[in-house]
């Protein structure tokens, strides 16, 4: 049961909070898709002769993957060293994923030769604000359906 409430939980995770990104890009104009984002690194690699476009599956597939280990990190913390679990520490913890999220996309594209131009500091600013939304869902789903607070 566990395993199915974290993987469901990283996979609803991930998905509001992708769709928060692709509101925020359409509002801003700004490109904000992490699964795209993605892509648009793997295409750009010198090492890789294919020419992946923004909505290939492989970088779905890492974005849910990464979402489903946040999940159960969050899973982990809940059990493990939690005392008690509230909606207040999901965006506690999702603002501290949202800081990994930075460093990790900063080291991706600080080794990249030709990353993706766009402007990162937006992005970053609203990476830490969906992790947000991510550490509020699946703290939601794990109350909801796994802890026995």
């Amino acid at each position: 049961m566990e395993i199915l409430a974290i993987f469901f939980s990283g996979i609803l995770g991930t998905a509001i909070m992708t769709g928060f990104s692709h509101v925020v890009e359409s509002v801003t104009g700004h490109k904000f898709n992490e699964a795209h984002l993605l892509n648009g690194l793997i295409s750009n690699l010198k090492s890789i002769n294919s020419n992946i476009g923004d909505n290939h599956y492989l970088g779905w597939i890492i974005h849910f993957a990464i979402g489903i280990c946040m999940a159960a990190i969050l899973y982990c913390y809940y059990v493990y060293i939690a005392d008690d679990i509230w909606v207040w520490t999901g965006l506690f913890l999702g603002f501290i994923l949202g800081i990994i999220g930075v460093a990790g996309w900063s080291m991706m594209i600080s080794f990249h030769k030709d990353s993706p131009k766009i402007n990162w500091t937006y992005f970053f600013l609203q990476l830490i604000i969906a992790h947000m939304i991510f550490g509020i869902t699946v703290t939601w789903v794990f109350v909801r359906f796994v802890m026995p607070f």
